[in-house]
């Protein structure tokens, strides 16, 4: 009798073991409860493409957005936003947009450069306006064309090295030239500096970049945000100088230098901007809370753009704002109550540094105390997860779990870089704001420590006329698995950050744990040498309606890990040899 207790009791010690690992293995590996699985499975990076793909349409379609793409301000961006609060208000969220005044630009006709060589014209095609240029005539400004040469620089650590040649410089009179020089003069602080100098002792009738090393040659022009004015620890030198500013790209402009060492050369430069003080908006889309609605979460990325189509900076990152507003709203009708309130929000003008989400904090400072985190996405879509590091907060850490328990490669960055900081360093923030001469009294406001940049490895494209969809496509970046398995992580940081008000019920669902899309794409060395052909930024962007992303969604993630289920049948096996050989030896006995 004590011998078949005794085996009873292993029986039943052994059962309970096996019975955990393989509940644990229902779980797959990254311990997902099932309304984590349901709810993050829900996510479908095609139809997130679909959202960026109308974002790209509105910012090349002349007859919308003129030739200003989706700049801050401009006619582009209000159709952005007018846009983006149709979609909110689709999903069933309250919705409503947030204005503020602040500078405005425009451009009014299509920005064009053209050289004289012995009476002889010809266009630059690849001219381009920076960002935020001063305004020529509206019939342009014409004069000699005078070159400021860089110092030698093997690769970019080396920019900055030697100093400039001042002997060479001071020979070249600028005053009243157009001035073609290295966009990279500004990637040192001292170069800068004596760049600023020549431009304040002999302002010249126009600035022409283009990239001056041939190592850059691969890269298109890449306008900076607000690089016309410049958004410079030196100031605005530019607009206070009334000095336009343009690209070319590292072909013609190698080019225009060629021509310049041995002929009279001249040109004319056509911006014509027109520049004001206008309104902005910020876009918010409402979701509240059900135990804590006064506590908020704010889930967030910017819609306008630099001189590009921007369909990675940062149509990708407001159509994964957009596809989690959908997911959200969808699940609080049945599976998920969010413990606080979440805000979907479209910022404007970031290019512009951060101005949406430093009047965003403005006019809620007295609500950011109840601000629990903010997740911002920012270019995401290309292979490799980025994320912000928030010190002195564990939400960072939060985010690193949720890429690892959905098998999404990711890796922490410095802190900075997008509309997260005007919560995370107010002070710093309004720093910049202050940079416009306006102050946007926010250096009180009470730092939110929890916010976090969601991005992803983009450079060097972004910024440039490559940043569009049929470009990557053909340098294959920002693809419909990336963005999904983006997105999905940041569903679970949110659904982990506000657990449900009924988070202890079982979801009954026959979907499996989240294993991420397999990603083999990578960024070309140079676009260059794909095999396709050159992509341009002028194609027509095809635009798939969600309802139609719907029926091609990607495929569901497969059942379970088939090495956990190795490992699953090995465990149950060595507890089952352990019991018989106990059971045999309690016989001997």
């Amino acid at each position: 009798m004590h011998r078949k207790i005794v085996s009873l009791s292993l029986i039943l010690m052994f059962l309970s073991v096996a019975f955990n690992v393989v509940a644990r293995a229902a779980q797959s590996g990254g311990g997902l409860t099932p309304q984590e699985s349901q709810l993050v499975s829900s996510v479908n990076g095609t139809n997130a493409y679909s959202y960026a793909l109308r974002l790209e349409e509105i910012a090349l379609d002349h007859n919308i957005s003129g030739y200003t793409f989706r700049v801050g301000g401009s006619a582009g961006a209000l159709e952005a936003a007018r846009w983006i609060d149709s979609q909110l208000e689709s999903f069933g969220l309250e919705t409503y947009e947030e204005k503020f005044e602040f500078t405005n630009w425009t451009l009014l006709s299509q920005p064009e450069l053209t050289i004289s060589c012995n009476g002889s014209p010809f266009p630059i095609r690849s001219f381009q306006s920076d960002h935020y240029s001063w305004p020529t005539s509206r019939s342009g400004v014409s004069a000699d064309l005078v070159v400021l040469p860089l110092p030698e620089a093997a690769n970019r650590n080396e920019v900055g090295v030697r100093p400039i040649n001042l002997t060479i410089w001071n020979a070249v009179d600028t005053s009243g030239k157009i001035v073609l020089i290295g966009r990279e003069v500004r990637w040192s602080n001292g170069w800068e500096r004596t760049f600023k100098s020549k431009l304040t002792t002999q302002p010249p009738a126009a600035v022409v970049y283009t990239w001056w090393y041939d190592w850059m040659s691969p890269i298109p022009p890449k306008p900076s945000s607000g690089g016309g004015r410049p958004l410079s620890v030196l100031g605005s030198y530019f607009w206070n100088l009334k000095i336009p500013v343009g690209w070319v790209d590292y072909e013609e402009g190698f080019l225009i230098r060629d021509m310049e060492n041995t002929l009279d050369v001249s040109a004319t430069v056509k911006i014509d901007s027109a520049i004001g003080f206008g309104p902005h908006y910020n876009v918010i889309g409402k979701l509240e809370g059900s135990i804590e609605p006064e506590k908020i979460i704010i889930v967030s990325a910017h819609y306008d753009t630099v001189m590009t189509s921007g369909f990675c900076d940062n149509a990708a990152g407001t159509a994964g704002m957009l596809e989690l507003a959908r997911v959200f709203s969808e699940a609080s009708s049945s599976l998920y109550f969010p413990k606080y309130t979440i805000m979907f929000v479209a910022f404007a003008s970031e290019e512009l540094g951060f101005v949406g989400s430093i009047n965003y904090v403005s006019q809620h400072k007295a609500q950011t105390k109840d601000i629990v985190a903010v997740v911002n996405i920012d270019c995401i879509g290309n292979d490799e997860l980025f994320l912000s590091e928030t010190p002195g907060d564990s939400l960072d850490d939060i985010v690193y779990g949720a890429a690892r328990d959905l098998n999404v490669s990711a890796r922490l960055i410095t802190a900075g870089g997008s509309d997260q900081e005007a919560f995370r360093d107010p002070t710093g923030s309004d720093h910049i704001y202050r940079s416009w001469g306006l102050d946007a009294n926010i250096s009180d406001a009470l730092p939110v420590k929890s916010s976090i940049m969601v991005s992803s490895s983009i450079d060097p494209w972004t910024h440039t006329s490559y940043d569009n969809s049929t470009s990557t496509k053909t340098l294959g970046w920002v693809q419909p698995d990336d963005l999904q398995n983006h997105i999905r992580v940041a569903a679970l940081s949110i659904l982990r950050i506000s657990a449900s008000s009924d988070s202890t019920t079982i979801v009954t669902t026959s979907t499996s744990p989240i294993t991420p899309t397999s990603v083999t794409t990578s960024i070309s060395a140079s676009p260059v040498s794909t095999a396709t052909a050159t992509p341009t930024p002028t194609e027509t962007a095809t635009y798939t309606t969600p309802a139609a992303a719907a029926t091609t969604s990607q495929a569901g993630p497969p059942a379970v890990d088939p090495i956990l289920g190795v490992a699953v049948i090995a465990i149950i096996i060595v507890v089952l040899a352990l019991f018989l050989a106990m059971r045999r030896r309690l016989k001997a006995l």
